[in-house]
């Protein structure tokens, strides 16, 4: 199943690129996914990982698509990730960081890798293009975008507080937002 989730991704995701980069966007699932893996070997939810952003960023893929082509189980976790896009970013993120709280540890889970795997990038990139970098971001305030890691970190500790993944996180928040 985790083989077919990265065949799909891969072409669904094709075309895509990091914000403000030329990096393919298919790296951002396959590194949810591994991170995933680190914490689980469930096919379902290691699956649902490298899917995290299928519904939400690509075309002709809804839940129904997800449950055909994999399982309901997995279209349910993707379908719990994924934000609204009609929203605005800061009523999407609020309601992320809210739902985050109570929601399933699978999608707890998927939820602090997706964070994890965009801080790493955040931390890859602040150094090189420095004030620049927070302009590729809709919104564009680093404070405003350290505010919402900041309240997923918040809403995941107490389920992941002693994970390597978590404390990871941890750090490059205090290392980029202080």
């Amino acid at each position: 199943m985790v083989q077919k989730a990265i065949d799909f991704a891969t072409k669904v995701h094709e075309g895509q690129y990091r914000k403000g980069t030329d990096r393919p966007y298919i790296v951002h699932p396959m590194e949810v996914g591994k991170i995933v893996s680190t914490m689980t070997q469930d096919e379902e939810i290691i699956s649902a990982a490298i899917l995290h952003d299928t519904i939400e960023d690509c075309e002709g893929v809804d839940a129904n698509v997800l449950k055909e082509m994999f399982s309901a189980r997995v279209a349910g976790i993707v379908s719990q990730e994924s934000e609204d896009k009609s929203k605005t970013w800061m009523e999407r993120k609020s309601a992320t960081i809210e739902r985050l709280k109570t929601a399933p540890i699978e999608v707890q889970m998927i939820g602090l890798a997706d964070k994890l795997s965009n801080m790493r990038d955040i931390d890859r990139d602040y150094p090189v293009c420095g004030e620049e970098l927070w302009n590729r971001f809709r919104m564009k305030d680093k404070a405003t975008i350290g505010w919402y890691y900041k309240g997923v970190r918040e809403a995941l500790r107490e389920a992941f507080a002693e994970t390597e993944a978590f404390a990871e996180y941890c750090s490059l928040i205090d290392k980029n937002f202080g």
